[in-house]
């Protein structure tokens, strides 16, 4: 749909309410925070205008009250194999102090001129905003890879699994994380849950480098290993996904 971001942005105006008045103070509770996270495909032949629209949008976005952390990526590989690569792809991603604060945010700027320049040079691939997986967890956008490093984003829709058995998903994830962690090229994990739609998570890994992740990613030693087999296996990324480059 032409203008998805908006239109989101927009729409959840109306479903969420409440703020977190502690994130104002020297003892913000960063816990209740979540991230926006928007996967753009650029429209051919606008690059140029993307990164300048892109700029001015996150100026203003960044001004308002409760909006910090804004983070890009740029993305050198694809997990969708139909996926245009003639098209470069970008990763936004915004941290805000709660629910309350995207929708302020989204009701401000939603329809502004800068926002609707900066939306109509790409086509969304993925759009939601986000909570940590685990209650209490810190939200902290500033540690999702630094300059460099690589970040590495699957996403997943759990209605999509047949017969899709939640025990048995998280035991398969938790035994594949174990592994992924004693890998050298690993540096961190970070998982997800769409605060607008439980059914969607998303896992983000942040490797050393672009040679590290393809290293791992071809090794027959770690893809042989029966966690490693058994996750991907099972539930590999239904709304695929993207690798990336930092780009701030």
């Amino acid at each position: 749909m032409k203008n998805i971001a908006i239109l989101i942005l927009l729409l959840i105006g109306g479903l969420l309410t409440g703020c977190d008045k502690d994130d104002t103070t020297a003892t913000a509770d960063k816990t209740d925070d979540v991230v926006e996270i928007a996967i753009r495909q650029v429209k051919t032949g606008q690059t140029a205008l993307f990164e300048t629209a892109r700029t001015n949008f996150i100026n203003i976005l960044t001004k308002e009250q409760g909006v910090f952390n804004d983070r890009e990526y740029h993305s050198f590989y694809h997990y969708n194999p139909a996926q245009d690569t003639s098209r470069s792809v970008y990763v936004g991603m915004t941290q805000y102090e709660d629910l309350a604060t995207f929708q302020a945010a989204g009701q401000k700027l939603g329809s502004s001129s800068e926002a609707t320049t900066f939306f109509n040079t790409f086509d969304a691939l993925t759009y939601t905003v986000l909570k940590p997986a685990k209650a209490g967890t810190v939200v902290d956008l500033t540690k999702v890879a630094s300059s460099g490093q690589v970040l590495e984003i699957a996403i997943r829709d759990l209605s999509k699994y047949p017969n899709f058995n939640k025990a048995d998903y998280e035991a398969k994830r938790d035994a594949f994380l174990a592994e992924l962690a004693k890998q050298p090229a690993r540096v961190a994990e970070f998982q997800w849950v769409s605060a607008l739609d439980p059914n969607i998570v998303i896992g983000m890994t942040v490797y050393t480098s672009q040679q590290a992740f393809f290293q791992l990613a071809t090794d027959p030693v770690f893809g042989s290993n029966p966690a490693v087999g058994a996750f991907l296996g099972t539930y590999p990324p239904t709304n695929y996904g993207e690798v990336c480059t930092v780009v701030k």
